[in-house]
């Protein structure tokens, strides 16, 4: 991460240096124009690989406790069934003597853990329950390396970890967490991680996705580890580097157009009003065409029919052409588009002409 960042660094320097009427033979060569939107593109990815590797390796830290956390004995059963909360099938395991108390407050630095089968308790449950408890101070530390929203881990049997402390009355809306499209976004076929669509966060937090991976112990499945990253956490930085190039734009959509981010503060507000009101993201960066063809019943397109525009010739050519970064020029302006390795994001950066030169 360190090296693309430095890169990009380089590279938004000699593009901020150079003059604007700078003859034709000082003019940037296109091979640079795209090492641009590569390099920015760079760095999310390996933002979003170092949140990636952190789910895979708590998942690997709850594979090993699992093997180790042999069945739970009757007196260490008693003190989980001391003081537990139940609401509409989903139990919640209160920790009498834990630092937080038996009901801390949202996002309270604690583990919570759940139980989404109402009172339907099982020997492996428990067994669950005491590995997932143990896991505790790793999931901390994973949070506080990348304190990106919520770190979780979900078991087959409806088993429930959570950190930092997710409240009763919130944590009943994941029922049952198995249905959910965090749990099935891992890539359970290839036993590997995979990415959710991005997503509204409904508790505020704005524009969100969530990477899980599978934890299996051969072919048995024991869990799914999951991370969830706030879009303006993952690319505010990116977003705002770009936007200090005179005249340019940037802005990240989904394979499909969603949007995702975008630098100007202006539409990026005109965008999340759009999605707060609808309760789910909704808006895309597609011409009008885009969006009939794609028969979503709720899709938007952005407020700016410009960016509209370019979103959708970013997502014709990208069919057509199959090559990554690409540069076309639309209007008075150079579009330069980068693919994320990891969820296949689209990055486009879009400068005027004499900005390039």
């Amino acid at each position: 991460m360190r090296f693309a960042t430095a890169a990009f660094g380089i590279i938004l320097a000699c593009c901020l240096l150079c003059p604007a009427n700078a003859p034709a033979a000082q003019a940037a060569p296109p091979k640079f124009a795209l090492a641009l939107a590569a390099s920015a593109a760079g760095r999310l990815d390996d933002a979003l690989a170092a949140v990636e590797q952190s789910a895979k390796s708590l998942g690997a830290a709850y594979k090993e406790l699992f093997r180790a956390t042999p069945a739970m004995v009757p007196e260490d059963r008693g003190r989980l069934l001391q003081s537990y909360a139940v609401k509409d099938g989903t139990v919640a395991f209160r920790d009498l003597q834990g630092p937080c108390g038996p009901d801390p407050a949202a996002k309270a630095p604690c583990q919570s853990l759940y139980f989404y089968d109402g009172e339907n308790f099982s020997d492996n449950l428990f067994r669950e329950l005491a590995a997932l408890g143990s896991l505790a101070p790793a999931m901390a530390a994973g949070y506080g390396a990348l304190p990106y929203s919520w770190v979780y881990l979900t078991t087959p049997d409806q088993g429930f970890a959570i950190y930092p402390t997710l409240p009763l009355v919130e944590a009943v809306n994941n029922y049952k967490p198995t249905d959910k499209d965090f749990y099935t976004a891992a890539d359970f076929a290839a036993k590997a991680c995979g990415w959710q669509s991005p997503y509204l966060d409904l508790a505020g937090d704005g524009m969100m996705v969530t990477v899980s991976c599978p934890v299996y112990d051969g072919e048995t499945l024991l869990a799914v580890s999951s991370r969830d990253v706030t879009i303006s956490q993952l690319s505010g930085r990116v977003m705002a580097d770009l936007a200090a190039i005179p005249g340019a734009r940037a802005f990240l959509m989904n394979r499909r157009g969603k949007a995702i981010a975008v630098s100007d503060p202006r539409l990026a507000a005109a965008i999340d009003a759009i999605n707060a009101k609808a309760e789910e993201a909704v808006v895309y960066f597609r011409a009008d065409r885009g969006l009939a063809a794609m028969g979503l019943e709720k899709a938007e397109d952005s407020p700016d029919d410009g960016l509209n525009a370019i979103g959708e010739a970013v997502i014709e050519r990208a069919e057509t052409e199959k090559k990554w970064p690409m540069a076309f020029v639309s209007g008075k302006d150079m579009v330069l588009a980068a693919r994320l390795r990891a969820t296949g994001w689209h990055l486009v950066l879009v400068m005027p002409q004499k900005a390039v030169n």
